[in-house]
């Protein structure tokens, strides 16, 4: 047996041979040969030497000096050759170079039957069609699809030596599948084995291939040290498989998968993960998300999105990012609908897996079961248009549960001329609950029936600026709503609630969201909002928006809690969207209270992106009473092969950090590693965990985006993992 220290030498050796045959192969001291205009015939071989000794005819024919065999697109070059005219075999007596179009080889000794096949010793090889090259004891070529390796070095490195190499036993290349097989094989980086295993799959493109992923390994406070080794399954060109199976050395072995299927007219996905025995709570940890969509031409649509998790603290130990980890509600939604130019149809199913069991049953959400809603709309002369909106929802969580049915017609006219228009509407909203019997109160039916009076106006005004190189536009809107007061306390609340304050709130014509309630108004909005475009490309360059409400009496009509809002007019609502620059882009949202001339709402983003790798994002957040955070992050290549990518998130209002975590990834033509560093809130108590997570990425063993793209997408606004090559 050979040593590895003595293999790596030899491989050493072969890389300066190869570099040395190719230096000589610039100033040949062979005469260079012009190849055929179009290829011989298959029968047909070309030969050319400077000695022969026989000729084609004869059973063996010896050729030496500057040898070259034509067998159609295969070329043998060789100091001397034996070629046996009736099997129509070469025999190479030295070094040789062989090449087809897919592969070069530059060996010892070797011999080429075009019936079956080659078989050379003591090879240099190439790829030509895709990166690939090694050295191998024995290639055999049975056919142009699969070559045959033993005693295997490999690798995608350019330089020599190699950054990382695969040694094997055995290796098949299937370069019509590109795909590759290696039995007995050791993965070495940097000369230091890191994997093991008795059989590895590996791509020889860039395309979606089966096979095994580059592992992830990691470090927690919560869970300790981890590693994940995904295995990709290409099933067809529309639906792949993921299977991750990843050890926790605190809490055991989690097996995961995700499922994806796209078709012309849907799509779904499927995740799984099962910890069978979670070694700090001893108990079965698992989480499952199914996501389906149907589509059909006539107009009918089906989803389904749901959500499980086998205990309140799944997401707190298992998921990445302060979202997943502080949600309180898994949703489970089944919907169907349909929808053509007069007819709306929909039924839907929902129902929430509370995760937060702090809260009180007050504050969970219901389930829905189900919602049945129909809409009708028929188009009348003298542009009158008339309107039904019905909808049947039960309600169950607790207390009360019960049936709500709400019938809605309405007439609306539409004066439209150009750069104007003038809506006015007029609805009658009725609605009836039937609720079911508590402990303390028998069952009970109620109603309510409420007119609504609405006037929707506005202008479109545009001009030419800057010498016709932009257009401005300009839209003044204008809304009154009449809704007098109908008691509503006696209702329940099953799906109500407050929107939050801005421009789209502010033309709501029902200042509640959800059917419980319709909150009395005589109200009159209006807004102004402004773009600046581009002529030729109509690109956006500026948006500005700027409105109000003027309430003409105080509303009366309010949830259960809430305090009726006195004021003669409502918070003063702003945005502003800036993209002056090719690269910079600025907005702002504001909600301002004019009475107390304060702000209830708050919203800064400022970001510089160059592209998916060149982008810096500051932000700020401010929710009166709730949040004030700043967030900054960050992804950038500070040189060739380097990049760096930050984020910190900072809760101005606790005066403390919420998330921060930093990372570098270094990536050069054949390898690359990623490292991140994180720190953050990991539950809804405010206990935090500290993560430490390392991934080394070799080039043509693993073709399959990773987890950690995924996550830094998600973190960092505009930022982008796909490769800059």
């Amino acid at each position: 047996m050979i040593a590895s220290g003595q293999r790596r030498a030899l491989f050493l050796l072969a890389c300066t041979l190869l570099a040395a045959t190719r230096l000589l192969a610039a100033e040949p001291e062979c005469p260079a040969t012009t190849p055929p205009a179009t290829p011989p015939a298959e029968d047909v071989i070309r030969y050319a030497a400077r000695e022969t000794e026989g000729s084609l005819t004869d059973r063996r024919t010896e050729l030496r000096g500057c040898v070259e065999l034509h067998y159609q697109q295969r070329v043998i070059r060789t100091d001397a050759a034996s070629f046996d005219a009736q099997r129509r075999a070469a025999r190479m007596l030295g070094h040789f170079t062989f090449e087809d179009g897919k592969l070069r080889v530059d060996g010892n000794s070797g011999s080429y039957d075009p019936e079956h096949g080659a078989d050379f010793h003591g090879t240099t090889f190439e790829l030509l069609q895709q990166p690939g090259r090694g050295t191998a004891a024995s290639l055999t070529r049975k056919s142009d699809r699969a070559v045959e390796l033993d005693e295997v070095t490999y690798t995608t490195c350019k330089d020599c030596p190699p950054d990382w190499q695969l040694r094997a036993r055995h290796i098949t290349l299937d370069t019509e599948r590109l795909r590759g097989l290696a039995r007995g094989a050791r993965v070495e980086f940097k000369g230091v084995p890191i994997l093991y295993a008795p059989a590895i799959s590996f791509p020889l493109s860039d395309q979606r291939q089966t096979g095994v992923l580059f592992p992830t390994f990691g470090n927690s406070s919560r869970n300790g040290a981890t590693i994940a080794v995904p295995w990709y399954w290409n099933i067809a060109p529309n639906r792949d498989l993921t299977l991750t199976p990843t050890i926790y050395t605190r809490r055991g072995i989690d097996l995961g998968s995700e499922f994806r299927l796209l078709e012309p007219h849907g799509s779904l996905n499927l995740n799984f993960n099962v910890l069978p025995s979670d070694k700090v709570t001893d108990e079965l940890r698992a989480y499952q998300r199914v996501q389906a969509e149907w589509r059909a031409d006539n107009g009918w649509r089906v989803r389904l999105d749901g959500e499980n998790a086998s205990d309140a603290h799944y997401l707190e130990d298992f998921a990445q990012g302060t979202q997943a980890t502080s949600a309180a509600f898994l949703a489970r939604r089944l919907e169907t609908s349909y929808r053509d130019d007069e007819l709306r149809l929909r039924a839907l199913v929902l129902q929430y897996q509370t995760l937060d069991t702090t809260l009180p049953d007050a504050a969970r959400p219901y389930a829905v079961l189900p919602r049945l809603a129909l809409g009708l709309r028929h188009d009348f002369a003298a542009a009158l248009r008339a309107t039904l909106d019905a909808e049947v929802a039960g309600f169950a969580r607790g207390d009360p549960t019960g049936w709500r049915a709400e019938l809605a017609p309405a007439l609306l006219w539409q004066w439209t001329r150009p750069g104007m228009y003038l809506k006015p509407q007029l609805q009658w909203n009725a609605r009836a609950y039937r609720l079911g019997s508590t402990a303390t109160a028998p069952g009970q039916s109620l109603s309510s029936n409420v007119p609504v009076l609405s006037l929707d106006s506005g202008l479109l005004l545009e001009r030419d600026a800057t010498r016709g190189q932009r257009r401005i536009t300009l839209e003044p809107r204008l809304l009154y709503v009449y809704i007098p007061y109908r008691d509503q306390s006696q209702l329940p609340v099953f799906d109500t609630g407050l929107p939050d304050p801005n421009f789209v709130s502010l033309y709501r014509i029902n200042r509640y969201v959800g059917g419980d309630r319709i909150g009395d108004a005589n109200r009159l909005a209006f807004g102004v909002t402004g773009h600046l475009y581009g002529a030729s490309n109509g690109r956006q360059y500026l948006s500005a928006t700027l409105g109000q409400a003027f309430n003409f009496h105080s509303p009366q009509v309010s949830l259960p809690g809430e305090t009726p809002d006195p004021r003669k007019r409502s918070d003063l609502i702003a945005n502003l969207d800036v993209r002056a620059r090719d690269y910079w882009h600025m907005r702002f949202d504001a909600a301002w209270n004019t009475e107390l001339s304060q702000a209830q709402k708050l919203q800064v983003m400022l970001q510089y992106q160059q592209d998916g790798k060149h982008v810096v994002n500051l932000g700020y957040r401010f929710d009166r009473g709730a949040v004030e955070q700043a967030d900054v992050s960050a992804a950038w290549p500070v040189a060739r092969h380097w990049e760096l990518y930050a984020r910190g998130v900072y809760s101005l209002r606790d005066h403390r950090s919420i998330e921060n975590f930093a990372g570098l990834r270094f990536r050069s033509d054949c390898w690359g590693i990623r490292a991140v560093v994180r720190h953050a809130v990991s539950s809804r108590t405010g206990a935090r965990d500290t993560g430490i997570y390392l991934q080394i990425e070799l080039t043509g063993l693993s073709s399959v985006g990773t987890g950690a793209d995924t996550f830094l997408q998600e973190s960092i606004q505009g930022y982008s993992a796909a490769d800059r090559r």
